[in-house]
């Protein structure tokens, strides 16, 4: 025991006592492969830990070994036989069977990522005095008894498998998923580096960040070694604090002790600082040191960079306002440093008058004039369409799988599903499991020959994907995030919209695609009353400042604009707020990105809402009634263009929250300015601030411009749909009742 850490001697021991095979912890193993030079051992395992990387020893062979306790420890080996990056684990004993699945225990194919199950002799009968944790993790699957790991991993192409990391056990930095041990590797690349562990710590105003500890003879330039970790990583990746210490602290178990190590020093000394100009520069520079709990924030920090969180962008926001600076939720996105946002602040108080050219450069008489026509003379006047043979994007989406549904009911005479996926099978898998989750059925009998599955998306050309004849294309595809740091909703809600265009003009096929009401935006003319968007209108003048909005704006311009000018038939549908089903009360499976239920949500948290709103009126459109009305509306005749599906019946948002009292909430009504303490209270506590987005993601897009909500009318669209026997049900309290009851079993409301 004396001897068992302290390597030099070790290696002694070894050579002296003629030791040909051991076992060490990976750390442990690690130090020794790199350090010692053995002239005894033959072979020498290592386990517990993911070993990143490192070049065989000389004079013996390295294995990197895997296994749980529950399989009585090792269950895969690999012998290292040169410089490796990310070392598998390897392939199983002989007597046991591994399997790697996805989380509904279906098996993925090479490559994939999933759950790894152990099956064979060694798994263990379970916890002692634990059925519950028993039963969770011991199960029996395809006739064998096996244990749930929870590691992630993957085939390689060699029958090697490779160690991705935990189920709960990747770091979630700033929305991003990622290994430590990833980031480790490649600190351990940088010159002079003798040992290194990354470890992720808790900010104490929420989120977490990494912090690197590095070992070397001599004093490391941090500076430097992030620049190295950035060329090779995302920013993301590079460690909030990186500190130089003498020894790795490992527990008794040889596995590096974390609470030995020193507590991080988050500061700004690692990076170059540059002092705030103006009063407004180190406002932003002290808001960002204090939600961020740094000593000081340089004019040119990353707000990302330094650790900040999407939660901790409604801090920013409510602690700006304080100082009378209006900032929206994209804002921080798009200008995460203070010197940034303080240019930002200005430019808007320059230009406040000054519209959005990207809206608002654009001549709308052609496209207005088209959209005049779009009337129910028109609709009476025209030959319907027949839908024939259809392509379908966005059918996993939840508004997308129920139009396969109703496509798959109607004559329709085949359907292609455009499905995102690893493969073509993984892609057949995802829809097939999505089909039997809302309707029970696999629809296997029709596979192959109305049904069939492309594997592919509208963010690039899948014209050479579908073969044969393609008589309407359906673009149910949307990416319905409210703001981005990227591109990623433009390039599906715009870019999408733009490819589903361009396939049908060199096809001739007609396109039916889904936009939404909320393309008319807000009003912000003062004195002004807010115009009501109707079938007939596209742009007259609203606010689009919300990024979702906006993508949404810019694709319905651009395909109304090429069936003026490029000859595409096409109609639209604003679909508006999609609800649960009417017959039974199934919401979507992530029902938790649905933009009205947060509203809710928030509300039912807080325990209020404004006076103001209680006579708000509420459209539920239930997802089953609104793909019907699509499909219906799919087959009007040409000249007929947008349309808005949306229930014509509303309910008052008072009426709506008094059915929260069934999940034992009572909502008390109260002035807003209440309200919106009761908002900034909530925004300092880091689990209630994320619920808050929903809010925050429009506040503030008009600046400080007074909004109101620009109104709706679908008469011509509720017309149509009575003439193809089409009836909207109404929402009754019975209806409201099922569906917040439902999500709240599903854990909606918890906070």
């Amino acid at each position: 025991e004396d001897i068992r850490l302290n390597l030099p001697d070790l290696n002694r021991y070894f050579e002296e006592e003629g030791i040909t095979h051991s076992f060490m912890t990976t750390q442990i193993g690690y130090q020794f492969a790199l350090n010692c030079q053995n002239h005894s051992l033959k072979h020498l395992s290592v386990g517990g830990e993911k070993l990143a990387s490192l070049a065989p020893p000389e004079g013996y062979i390295m294995h990197n070994g895997y296994g749980p306790t529950e399989c009585t420890i090792f269950t895969t080996t690999y012998p290292l036989k040169e410089q490796e990056q990310n070392i598998p684990i390897g392939k199983p004993l002989d007597n046991l069977q591994l399997f790697i699945v996805d989380k509904e225990l279906n098996r993925l194919p090479l490559g994939a990522a999933g759950e790894m199950l152990v099956c064979g002799p060694q798994v263990g009968r379970g916890y002692l005095n634990r059925p519950e944790k028993t039963a969770e993790t011991y199960i029996e699957w395809n006739g064998l008894r096996c244990y749930r790991t929870g590691d992630v991993v993957r085939y390689l192409p060699d029958g090697n498998i490779q160690f991705v990391g935990r189920q709960d056990g990747q770091v979630k930095i700033r929305g991003f998923r990622i290994e430590l041990k990833e980031v480790e590797a490649v600190i351990r690349e940088f010159p002079d580096i003798k040992d290194a562990t990354v470890q992720a710590f808790d900010y104490p105003n929420g989120g977490k960040f990494i912090a690197a500890y590095i070992v070397s003879d001599s004093k490391i330039d941090i500076q430097a070694l992030n620049a190295f970790i950035k060329e090779r990583k995302p920013s993301y990746m590079v460690p909030a604090a990186t500190m130089q210490i003498d020894a790795i602290p490992l527990n008794q178990n040889q596995k590096v002790n974390k609470r030995a190590l020193p507590a991080p020093q988050v500061s700004a000394e690692d990076r170059e600082y540059i002092a705030p100009s103006g009063e407004t520069e180190k406002l932003f520079c002290d808001i960002f040191a204090t939600i961020l709990n740094l000593d000081k924030v340089g004019a040119t920090d990353n707000f990302f960079e330094l650790g900040g969180t999407s939660l901790m962008v409604t801090r920013v926001i409510i602690e700006a306002d304080k100082a009378g600076k209006h900032i929206a939720y994209a804002d921080l996105f798009s200008h995460p440093t203070p010197r940034q946002l303080s240019a930002l602040t200005v430019q808007q108080a320059e230009a406040d008058d000054k519209p959005d050219t990207t809206v608002t450069d654009f001549d709308y008489a052609p496209i207005h004039e088209l959209l005049a026509q779009n009337n129910l003379n028109t609709f009476a006047g025209g030959a319907p369409r027949e839908l024939g043979h259809v392509l379908l994007t966005g059918a996993t989406g939840y508004l997308g799988i129920h139009v396969l549904r109703e496509l798959i009911d109607s004559n329709a005479l085949s359907v292609t599903c455009l499905v995102r996926g690893k493969d073509a099978e993984d892609a057949r898998r995802r829809l097939r499991n999505l089909l039997f989750y809302y309707f029970g059925r696999h629809y296997d009998d029709i596979t192959g020959s109305r049904l069939s599955v492309v594997c592919g998306d509208v963010t690039s050309d899948f014209s050479e994907l579908v073969s044969g004849p393609i008589d309407t294309l359906f673009n149910c595809a949307a990416n319905v995030k409210h703001f981005s740091k990227g591109t990623d909703i433009e390039d599906v809600n715009i870019g999408g919209a733009q490819r589903c265009a361009d396939f049908c003009l060199k096809t001739g096929a007609a396109l039916v695609h889904v936009s939404t009401t909320s393309v008319g935006g807000v009003w912000t003319e003062a004195g002004a009353p807010a115009p009501v968007l109707t079938e007939q209108q596209l742009y007259f003048g609203q606010d689009l400042g919300n990024q979702y909005m906006h993508s949404k704006f810019l694709a319905e311009r651009l395909l109304l604009d090429a069936v003026l000018h490029k000859g595409l038939k096409a109609k639209i549908m604003r679909v508006g707020n999609l609800a649960a089903r009417s017959y039974d009360g199934e919401f979507q499976v992530n029902f938790s990105t649905n933009s009205y239920m947060g509203r809710i949500k928030i509300f039912n948290m807080l325990g209020c809402c404004p006076f103001d709103q209680f006579d708000q009126p509420t459209e539920f459109s239930p997802i089953d009634e609104t793909a019907r009305a699509v499909v219906l509306l799919a087959g009007t005749p040409d000249g007929c263009t947008v349309f808005q599906p949306y229930n014509t019946h509303t309910r008052l948002l008072g009426d709506v929250l008094a059915g929260l009292e069934k999940i034992g909430t009572q909502i008390r009504f109260v002035e807003t300015q209440e309200f919106v303490s009761r908002m900034q209270q909530a925004a300092l506590d880091p689990a209630k601030a994320s619920l808050l987005t929903t809010m925050l993601a429009y506040q503030g897009q008009a600046k400080d411009k007074p909004t109101q909500i620009v109104g709706r009318d679908n008469e011509y669209t509720a017309q149509v749909l009575l003439r193809l026997g089409f009836r909207w049900s109404e929402p009754d309290s019975a209806y409201v009742g099922r569906m917040l009851t439902a999500i709240s079993q599903l854990g909606f409301f918890d906070v």
